[in-house]
């Protein structure tokens, strides 16, 4: 039987990335690499292990006018039940080498945060802490400017390599980079690697204010539950958190999805949950909060495939 045109296309890229330097799968489910553990599948799944490899499957996708999707950790991402076409990238292998030399960290855009921070405390270098807890990877939260009331990533961010929306290969010192909350000039790029600025500290030091950082996260969100952390901007001069908690919105649910009790501006999957449990309740406390203050409040987590 002749194969139809879709056939062709998705035979030449599965081909294609098999020669490259990558894991790949096709139809893999997305819900193991999300931390709210809910999402259909990805057309392709691609795990490129160094840059000839993260090259070349951008260029198969252009050539083929096919939509990318680079996550980290799925920490702060929503992934549809029904999955997304295209293909979905996340960057291991080279990607997630760590470096520390005199005072500068180099890190692959792949690597996980908390294990910059517990390598930064192993060498004795100070700037981190206030970040201490945060999930995700490198590339992920420099791109989103992720931060605390003590700081952000892009406070030490002195350099960073990445592959632009053209797919271009750049090198951008950090002065040239826009940062604002929660958001950065890097939207629609890849970054492949981050280059920070730290000071040495004594151990003791940076202990003590990893833990306080620590102990911060543990009075005021539900770790220990399957969620996307914050799902809410805070708006100019004011708190999700609190708009939502004014609305009577603590412990609403929708199907296996609830609103944290502990922080109005998480919703957790209480292990049954749907992608579609979740929507729905962002869309309720949305539509709440706007109802009751005027306030619209902006999605700070990613969707997908809605």
């Amino acid at each position: 039987m002749e194969k139809t045109a879709k056939e062709k296309i998705t035979g030449s890229l599965a081909g294609e990335l098999a020669g490259l330097n990558a894991r790949v799968r096709i139809n893999e489910p997305l819900a193991r690499y999300t931390t709210l553990r809910v999402g259909g599948p990805a057309e392709y799944y691609v795990e490129p292990r160094d840059m000839d490899a993260l090259t070349g499957v951008l260029s198969a996708a252009r050539r083929r006018s096919m939509d990318t999707f680079v996550i980290g950790a799925g920490s702060n991402l929503l992934v549809g039940d029904k999955g997304i076409g295209g293909i979905v990238i996340r960057l291991r292998g080279a990607f997630e080498e760590l470096d520390f030399e005199d005072s500068r960290c180099t890190a692959g855009g792949g690597v996980m945060w908390p294990f910059v921070i517990k390598k930064s405390f192993d060498s004795g270098y100070s700037g981190f802490e206030p970040l201490a807890g945060i999930p995700g990877t490198v590339g992920g939260l420099a791109v989103m400017n992720a931060g605390t009331p003590g700081g952000n990533i892009s406070d030490h961010l002195v350099e960073a390599g990445i592959i632009d929306s053209a797919g271009k290969l750049k090198t951008l010192p950090g002065k040239e980079i826009e940062f604002g909350y929660r958001s950065s000039s890097l939207e629609g790029s890849i970054v492949t690697r981050a280059v920070f600025e730290l000071e040495k500290k004594p151990a003791e030091t940076i202990l003590a204010n990893i833990n306080a950082a620590l102990d911060r996260r543990k009075g005021t969100q539900p770790l220990g539950t399957l969620n996307a952390g914050c799902v809410f901007r805070n708006p100019e001069g004011g708190h999700a958190g609190k708009l939502i908690e004014e609305t009577g919105m603590k412990g609403r649910r929708a199907g296996g999805a609830v609103v944290s009790r502990k922080h109005a501006n998480f919703i957790i999957n209480t292990g049954n949950a749907s992608a579609g449990d979740i929507y729905r309740l962002i869309f309720e406390i949305r539509d709440a909060v706007a109802r009751k203050t005027g306030v619209k409040l902006e999605l700070e987590i990613k969707l997908l495939g809605f």
